[in-house]
């Protein structure tokens, strides 16, 4: 007796632990949308060998379900009794039909669900074949508490919001010093072989507000969860990843012991990671589109960049993304 009591703990103790691990893996899982029967959902979900953790909303609602191997089992078994299997051969069947539908993206209709709800839950029931025989699988999921919902959509779509901001930011300032060199090389001398190449100098104010005329209202119109796009998800992974990062760092006692903001500082580093992968364009003196009329003694570095020099002491000055 006293051995199966302690086989009974260690296996109680190894599910918590797996229950664990599927916990933060789904932070790292982004939203994907999806489709059930005709309703716009966004889904995410985690596996592991005999357990998941999955989480739904139709942007009105919030709803998970987790469950570990014994409970994965029972309720096959209920629901499909002629079919003798381990709760891995389950949760591998259920993981092979879910996960392939949630990559790239998503925006996919899943076959063979429904949903249907259950007062304040939702219960998404499915029907396939396992090893030739019909599989029935119901997720009985109820309302995410508060917490969850705020850990899984608001802060992360709060901290996308300051990264894309801070990105738009650091782009605003990048046209201005190009405007700034074409300048130069148009006072150099310098011309285009071909006028149609020709642009105005970047006005930050009239560009907000023709976006704000212009593209706001077709991203208001997004209600089938689009705006996850697969960019957009990149994005929520990384800023995920480096929020666990943090975490991970706070509990072996490296954190930092200055003060900070935690979505400021999660936006940047997102901003930073992406921003290091990309190329920057050709300078405009490499480029065979401008041409020197008449050569001139080229000036020192300091002469060319400063007009950018109040600029960018501006942007050293700044105190926050909105100042």
């Amino acid at each position: 007796r006293e051995r199966g009591r302690e086989r009974r703990h260690h296996s109680g103790d190894g599910s918590m632990a797996e229950l664990e691990r599927l916990a933060d893996d789904l932070l790292l899982k982004p939203w994907s949308p999806v489709h059930i029967e005709d309703s716009p959902f966004l889904l995410k979900a985690s596996f592991s060998q005999a357990a998941y953790r999955l989480m739904l909303s139709d942007l009105s609602s919030v709803w998970w379900e987790e469950i570990d191997s014994d409970s994965l089992k029972q309720r096959a078994q209920e629901l499909n009794k002629r079919l003798k299997a381990p709760a891995s051969a389950f949760c591998r069947h259920l993981s092979g039909l879910l996960e392939p539908l949630l990559q790239n993206g998503g925006r996919r209709l899943l076959p063979g669900f429904t949903c249907q709800p259950a007062g304040s839950g939702l219960t998404v029931s499915l029907r396939s074949e396992l090893a030739g025989v019909p599989f029935y699988w119901a997720f009985r999921c109820a309302e995410a508490p508060l917490s969850m919902v705020s850990h899984h959509m608001i802060c992360p779509l709060l901290t996308m919001v300051q990264a894309l901001h801070r990105q738009t930011a650091d782009l605003t300032l990048l046209l201005q010093r190009k405007d700034a060199e074409i300048l130069d090389y148009k006072e150099s001398g310098g011309m285009l072989s071909r006028d149609r190449l020709a642009t105005e100098a970047f006005n930050a104010v009239e560009f907000k507000e023709r976006f704000i005329a212009e593209s706001l209202a077709e991203a208001v119109d997004v209600q089938d969860g689009g705006m996850f796009n697969p960019e957009l998800q990149k994005l929520y992974t990384t800023i995920m990843a480096a929020k666990a990062s943090r975490k991970r760092r706070h509990s072996s006692g490296e954190e930092d012991s200055q003060k900070h903001q935690p979505c400021l500082g999660e936006a940047q580093e997102a901003v930073t990671a992406e921003t290091e992968k990309e190329e920057v364009a050709p300078a405009a003196a490499d480029s065979p589109e401008v041409k020197k009329q008449t050569p001139r003694k080229i000036r020192s570095a300091a002469t060319v960049s400063s007009p950018n020099r109040d600029t960018v002491k501006q942007k050293k000055t700044r105190k926050g993304i909105f100042s």
